[in-house]
């Protein structure tokens, strides 16, 4: 079964252009296409029957729909999750009548909840099978979204980057149900597994390192998870750090043929441009670094995208708040060597002029109120979620606000460098 917006008609909503190809629902019928309760007799082809020819399982990350998700647990796999929860369990995924056998473990940090809470989840749907996937995908996120009120954060903030050509996770959204007990809306996400590295790079044969601490910088390979490691060696993670080291004069003659420099600097301006505060340049946290061993230089992406848009929830109420001082955007050495640097910097001011034409023309208020129209009832019905109606309706105005205000602000700070 598949939850659509407004699922009391047959409108569906649809998030701009992205992804309009691959809509898999048959907005009369409510039901998916290729699904037929007539099964084919020999002899019978789809022109005998009627029926339409077969096609592909739909797509995971269609933005206009909310999966509906069972997740089976045994006593045994339940209570290892509770007992400790980082160590992957056997567990049964249901969809639509059909089931996959899967493996789970819950994620994050902050974020932590017990299984028997709100938990985020990893979903790897070929650990245990390595030939099986789940409408084409082999691992996935479940996100519990547990700061960010609206539930639309990383939505956003991830279809923003990927628009701007920069590698980013997909995302859609999934209504959970675990042993039979309600779990309410999840952000569904896409993995950085290979699939992913090799549709943005061709090549998924590299080490990817994610920062396992706070405050981890890339000249620390001690503070790095190696979530990948295809060559074998830390030798380019180790250059890497060396070159960020080196003095400022020399600075960029050093860093530049290690980095995709165009995308370094995107990296940068997108972090300014959706606040995304949590990050490698304003926190030294939540991302990655992928080494292209055919290119042989380096990419950052983005991750834990839920409190973007200038929210600190511990210590700011709203959102539009905490992080919006571009100039703090140098925590990172790499960060703060290019702020450092004239022709970094005058890159940097160019990008982010760039962004906030592209946050215009995109109209963030406008794809905020279509989130809201698809998830709106979810989670206001969501027994397990974090905020209040009253705390969901003033962040999802907020987020309006957000965008109705970032483009001149970011124009601004352009002017004044």
């Amino acid at each position: 079964m598949i939850w659509i917006a407004l699922a009391c008609t047959p409108t569906n909503i649809q998030l701009g252009s992205e992804n309009a190809d691959s809509e898999s629902v048959d907005s009369a019928a409510g039901t998916l296409v290729g699904d037929s309760a007539n099964e084919l007799l020999p002899g019978d082809t789809a022109a005998d029957t009627g029926d339409p020819p077969p096609v592909d399982d739909p797509d995971l990350f269609a933005p206009d729909t909310i999966w509906e998700l069972t997740l089976e647990l045994d006593d045994d796999a339940y209570s290892e999750l509770s007992r400790d929860g980082h160590d992957f369990v056997d567990a049964t995924l249901g969809w639509d009548g059909r089931t996959w056998p899967v493996a789970t473990h819950i994620k994050g940090s902050s974020s932590w909840q017990d299984i028997s809470d709100k938990p985020s989840l990893v979903i790897d749907v070929n650990r245990l099978d390595p030939k099986q996937e789940f409408m084409g995908v082999k691992k996935f996120y479940l996100h519990n979204d547990c700061y960010d009120p609206s539930q639309m954060s990383e939505t956003l903030s991830y279809r923003f980057y990927r628009e701007a050509g920069y590698p980013a996770s997909e995302t859609s959204f999934a209504h959970l149900t675990l042993n039979g007990r309600d779990y309410g809306l999840y952000t569904v996400v896409e993995a950085h597994n290979d699939d992913f590295l090799e549709k943005w790079f061709g090549d998924p044969n590299g080490n990817l390192y994610e920062n396992r601490d706070a405050y981890c910088d890339v000249t620390d390979l001690g503070c790095m998870e190696v979530e990948e490691s295809d060559e074998g060696n830390d030798e380019a993670f180790i250059a890497l750090g060396q070159a960020a080291r080196t003095r400022a004069v020399d600075w960029r003659a050093a860093v530049e043929p290690l980095l995709n420099w165009d995308r370094f600097i995107a990296y940068l301006g997108l972090e300014i441009a959706v606040v995304h505060w949590d990050s490698y340049s304003y926190d030294l946290s939540n991302y990655s670094l992928y080494h292209d061993p055919t290119a042989d230089e380096w990419t950052f992406f983005t991750q834990s995208m839920d409190l973007d848009y200038g929210f600190r929830p511990w210590s700011y109420p709203s959102c539009g708040q905490y992080g919006m001082t571009i100039d703090k955007y140098d925590m990172g050495m790499l960060a703060a060597s290019c702020h450092a640097d004239a022709s970094c910097k005058a890159e940097l001011v160019a990008r982010v002029l760039e962004y906030a034409d592209f946050l215009e023309a995109a109209d963030g208020a406008a794809r905020v109120a279509e989130l809201e129209a698809l998830i709106g009832g979810e989670v206001r019905a969501d027994s397990r979620r974090y905020y209040s109606d009253a705390e969901y309706a003033d962040h999802v105005a907020c987020l309006k606000t957000f965008f109705e205000g970032r483009p001149a602000q970011l124009r601004e700070w352009a002017a004044g460098e």
